[in-house]
């Protein structure tokens, strides 16, 4: 795989916003419009780009992945061209934080492709190139052989972003492995099973004792990238079970089937049994949401109505696939 990414030719673009009257034979980067006061001297538009994610050169980016333009002011006047190798431009929608002092872009990359982003903004721009990796090119296969395929990766390996001290115990409380089979799949849907597994002494097998876990046929028509639903799955440390309500998988399958790469998941954690995890009695329901609240994270509700929910998000997980292990179906 080449990991330097080309340096391709900048894309012009003339910023005419920054508050100001296209018509004016004023200076558009100094003259500006107050639409509450009605004062069109509210001083010069100065904003500029401060970085830009993937980095300019970055040559191992995913093509799910968003792009980030971070700003030293309120960059909402910016305008972004996006444009691949050809010089075809690529549509971009940006969405905006608070003080538009970052804005987020999401657009259709392709796999192996180079792609470059001039953003402008007062008048001044910036280019960033970089490339996107092999992740997310065909199956060098039907979709029906990966029918039987078995996955397996633990949370406390993934990166778990929300809420962020979880990802602290993960490593010692999460590590039971996840399993991900394929039970049908053709090209537009695939059919997926889950459950918990155990070390063997050279693989891994499924815990039989506790039920699957069914995901709804899911659309596969942008193959080899998922997106995988279930109501609801529980993972258990020791006796210790943890359910997590609308469990949200999605990811890629490597063009050889070999594992699942970029896996994102959400879900609902129901924190009322984890206090021995947080070294506090079993019985206190509610351990785990104080100690969130006390990070400034509050729970919210389960879809029982009690307020010991909290929402999860892990990230960055590889899932490598089982040989010679199937999942079954073990209903509740």
């Amino acid at each position: 795989m080449t990991r330097s990414a080309p340096f391709l030719t900048s894309f012009l673009m003339i910023l005419t916003a920054c508050g100001t009257d296209k018509a004016s034979t004023n200076d558009d980067s100094s003259i500006g419009h107050d639409s509450e006061t009605g004062d069109s001297n509210v001083g010069p538009c100065t904003t500029q780009v401060m970085s830009v994610e993937p980095a300019d050169g970055a040559a191992d980016v995913y093509y799910h992945d968003t792009i980030t333009v971070s700003f030293d002011g309120d960059g909402g006047s910016a305008e972004f061209s996006l444009l691949d190798a050809s010089g075809v431009d690529v549509p971009v929608t940006a969405t905006f934080t608070e003080g538009n002092v970052q804005a987020v872009l999401t657009a259709d990359l392709a796999p192996v492709t180079a792609y470059t982003l001039t953003t402008s903004v007062c008048g001044s721009e910036a280019s960033s190139s970089f490339t996107t990796n092999a992740l997310g090119s065909p199956l060098d296969m039907d979709p029906a052989d990966l029918i039987g395929a078995t996955y397996e990766f633990r949370l406390s390996d993934a990166d778990i972003t929300e809420p962020a001290f979880l990802d602290l115990i993960a490593g010692t409380y999460l590590t039971v492995p996840i399993l991900i089979g394929v039970d049908s799949a053709d090209s537009t849907s695939i059919d997926m099973l889950g459950g918990l597994g155990y070390e063997t002494t050279d693989s891994y097998a499924q815990d039989t004792t506790l039920p699957s876990w069914d995901f709804p046929v899911a659309d596969f028509t942008t193959q080899p990238f998922f997106h995988a639903q279930s109501p609801l799955i529980t993972i258990m440390y020791g006796t210790t079970a943890i359910p997590i309500e609308q469990f949200n998988l999605s990811g890629t399958f490597a063009a050889d089937g070999s594992a699942i790469e970029e896996g994102y998941v959400t879900g609902i954690g129901d924190s009322r049994y984890m206090a021995t995890l947080v070294g506090k009695p079993a019985d206190d329901l509610s351990a785990v949401c104080d100690l969130a609240a006390s990070l400034g994270v509050n729970c919210t509700e389960c879809a029982d109505g009690e307020p010991y929910c909290l929402y999860i998000v892990a990230e960055n997980i590889t899932a490598e696939r089982i040989d010679g292990l199937t999942l079954t179906e073990v209903l509740p």
